[in-house]
């Protein structure tokens, strides 16, 4: 079994223009278990989907529960109220605990939702899942567990429910990539850490060693390279880089198992609203923030602008951290004021995606990590 860690509560919050063509974010990482670094997989998992919207031009809403609030009734909660249009997409991410039992027809796992002992009450099957989400009718859906797949006894089997480090460049080619991974196909596509029989390794520094070679390996050189990729091209390079990591000694043989409903479509959506130039989990945050990108308004308004959402939003002490792709290599370190005055002032950021807060105890943020995606020249 596996997984877990993270604090705070990221509770349901919806962001950018949810009129447009939305990617819908719904992440359950359960962090009661200090241990395996699912605070990791957390962050990496709303830092990529940032990514992928920025990328398609989408909006983006984040439904993102952890800790205590990674249970059973808010999962089901939230896919029931889930409401999607026909081009949207959804990226569905479990960190965690996972088991099976021996009379499981389902290749996936289940998933040990709030998971702090033997509490099969709070299990569900990642199938269920699966099927509840096809119901919705989305463009595209992305289902991934990042948890064991071994079986215990004793466990029942569950019925199944209704149904790199440098700055970031807006560059065309990456788009175009990203499109004809997420736009140019329609169906669904699920995949889960460990084949059924295998536990699933992970750690404090990188989280999920399956999370980390999928995202940071194999989805980034599918959207960074000249020849665009398929599905089948990131899930193979996945496969084989997670088979010469575990094939180290004294390390549990680890296979991603995945299944792919997905049928090509040659003309993929237009975006059709136009969507803020800012992600984050706080709404009025993100709107906020774009105002300072918006060209519409003077050089001077937008510096009067950051000078007011400094002391709006943050302590006097307040740092950002500028962060490169792979969300560890700081490229500015500056104090909140300097960095809102610097991108009021700049004419080459296209967009922002804020992958990480703190706050003291006013509710105020004390430090945010940020991405910014730049115009190329």
């Amino acid at each position: 079994m596996k997984r877990v860690l993270f604090s705070a509560l990221f509770a349901v919050i919806l962001c950018a223009n949810l009129s447009a063509q939305t990617v819908h974010v719904i992440n359950f990482c359960n962090t009661l278990d200090p241990e395996i670094g699912c605070d990791v997989d957390n962050l990496r998992t709303i830092q990529e989907a940032g990514m992928i919207a920025a990328m398609l031009d989408y909006g983006i809403s984040f439904y993102c529960f952890e800790g205590e609030e990674c249970s059973k009734e808010n999962l089901m909660n939230t896919i029931n109220s889930l409401s999607c249009e026909k081009d949207d997409i959804i990226l569905f991410y479990y960190s965690g605990h996972g088991t099976r039992s021996q009379l499981d027809k389902s290749e996936f796992p289940q998933m040990c939702l709030k998971y702090q002992g033997y509490e099969q009450d709070k299990f569900v099957a990642a199938h269920t899942v699966i099927d509840m989400l096809q119901e919705k009718g989305a463009r595209f859906t992305l289902v991934m567990t990042d948890c064991c797949n071994n079986t215990v006894a004793g466990v029942s089997s569950k019925t199944l429910m209704s149904k790199d480090g440098g700055a970031i460049e807006d560059d065309e080619m990456i788009k175009r990539n990203y499109r004809k991974l997420f736009l140019e196909n329609k169906g669904w596509l699920a995949v889960t850490s460990s084949k059924k029989g295998q536990t699933s390794g992970g750690g404090k520094e990188i989280g999920g060693v399956f999370s980390y070679v999928f995202f940071e390996t194999a989805l980034y050189s599918a959207t960074h390279g000249e020849i665009p990729a398929t599905w089948n091209d990131v899930l193979k390079a996945t496969s084989d880089m997670l088979a010469a990591v575990t094939a180290r000694p004294n390390k549990n043989p680890q296979a991603p198992y995945y299944e792919v409903h997905l049928t090509p479509i040659l003309t993929a959506p237009q975006p059709v609203i136009p969507v803020l130039p800012v992600i984050a989990v706080d709404a009025f945050f993100a709107n906020d923030l774009s105002s300072l990108l918006d060209s519409s308004h003077s050089t001077e308004w937008r510096i009067e602008q950051a000078d007011w959402l400094a002391n709006k939003y943050f302590t006097s002490d307040a740092k950002v951290a500028t962060v490169g792709r792979n969300g560890t290599t700081i490229i500015e370190y500056e104090s909140a004021p300097d960095f809102l005055r610097r991108i009021a002032a700049s004419n080459l950021i296209a967009k922002l995606n804020v992958i990480k807060e703190t706050t003291d105890s006013s509710g105020k943020r004390n430090y945010i990590k940020v991405q910014e995606i730049r115009k190329t020249k």
